[in-house]
């Protein structure tokens, strides 16, 4: 197996406030990686970066105040001036589950998933694809998803795993020719019947564990491409 070397490479994270982004975040800050931490929320992604810092990572914070691609488009200038040349993205969808057929508003929600929800995931792959492709860049994008807590069984949340599987499979295929790869991580919903919210918080840090070294294994391995990983716990 060939290896990419982690330490020392530029690694942009989206929705970095968030649990899972937080967790990512000073994961492979403590391998070594430069982080660019990009999220819409600043209070959350502020908290992240002071985290961060007080393990003493080379990173920078990027608020993104809208998801206009000519901003998504600035943040990647803005993390090459202040980290150097991008070598990874991990595109984390976050957000809400596609709607069932049979919900309320469902053709509302749908369009509102993607306008608000797959456009910016998209957008973000489309930058980092045309960014690592001008500086030929032997570059990386990891496509995450994982699903809300309190919907964990919502059956919309299949249609997520399956829009990102297929998108990490055509964008594979697109970007081969360019020495780029790209992965997915997905959970595998596990049900928990018991009333111990300790119980619970624990298989849920289990599964952010298991999604986390999921990243690390797709960023790391120069032969996994066009696969969705989905992380469980064991």
């Amino acid at each position: 197996m060939v290896v990419m070397e982690i330490a020392q490479s530029v690694i942009l994270i989206t929705a970095a406030g968030s649990p899972i982004g937080k967790a990512i975040s000073l994961h492979f800050a403590s391998l070594g990686a430069f982080i660019a931490l990009v999220d819409i929320d600043k209070t959350r992604l502020d908290q992240t970066y002071r985290a961060c810092m007080a393990i003493g990572a080379k990173c920078q914070a990027f608020h993104l105040e809208d998801q206009q691609e000519a901003n998504i488009r600035h943040i990647f200038e803005q993390t090459q001036q202040q980290l150097g040349a991008i070598d990874v993205l991990i595109n984390y969808w976050i957000g809400t589950e596609l709607p069932t057929l049979f919900s309320p508003y469902s053709v509302d929600k749908f369009s509102h998933s993607m306008t608000e929800l797959a456009t910016t995931f998209f957008a973000f792959g489309k930058q980092a694809a045309n960014y690592m492709r001008q500086h030929n860049r032997k570059g990386v994008i990891v496509n995450l998803t994982t699903h809300s807590t309190e919907n964990e069984h919502h059956p919309g949340f299949g249609g997520t795993k399956a829009m990102i599987s297929g998108l990490t499979q055509s964008w594979a295929k697109e970007l081969s020719a360019f020495n780029i790869r790209v992965g997915g991580v997905a959970p595998i919903s596990i049900g928990c019947d018991c009333d111990d919210c300790q119980s619970h918080q624990s298989m849920n840090q289990h599964l952010q564990y298991e999604i986390v070294r999921s990243a690390e294994y797709i960023v790391a391995n120069d032969y996994f491409n066009g696969r969705t990983l989905e992380a469980e716990v064991s």
